[in-house]
């Protein structure tokens, strides 16, 4: 059995030995779960995710994600080649910029 000691900032330091054996490394992201035990502390993985599925009710106007994903991938390279098209040509966004017209 394992311990640690809670610091005045609330935080507790995972033993090694338990963070090497369930991959626990900097960053990983983990959850708390209340019980009538105690609280029991979860490490957000794919199984994590696939067992929270569904637990948000869909709205009737959502699009599953087959059919949107492939839409905002397209706007996201859209952006993306805009970008890129700024940086190898800056002179293309001052062209496209309108000209003052100068009283004479």
């Amino acid at each position: 059995m394992h311990s640690s000691v809670l610091t005045t900032k609330g935080q507790i330091i995972i033993p090694k030995g338990l963070r090497d054996k369930y991959k626990l490394n900097p960053g990983t992201k983990v959850f708390f779960e209340e019980t009538t035990d105690g609280i029991i502390l979860k490490q957000v993985d794919a199984a994590f995710i696939k067992s929270a599925r569904g637990m948000i009710p869909k709205r009737k106007a959502d699009k599953p994600m087959t059919e949107w994903w492939p839409e905002y991938k397209a706007e996201e390279r859209a952006i993306e080649e805009r970008k890129l098209s700024l940086i190898s040509e800056p002179e293309a966004a001052y062209k496209k910029a309108v000209k003052i017209k100068r009283k004479k």
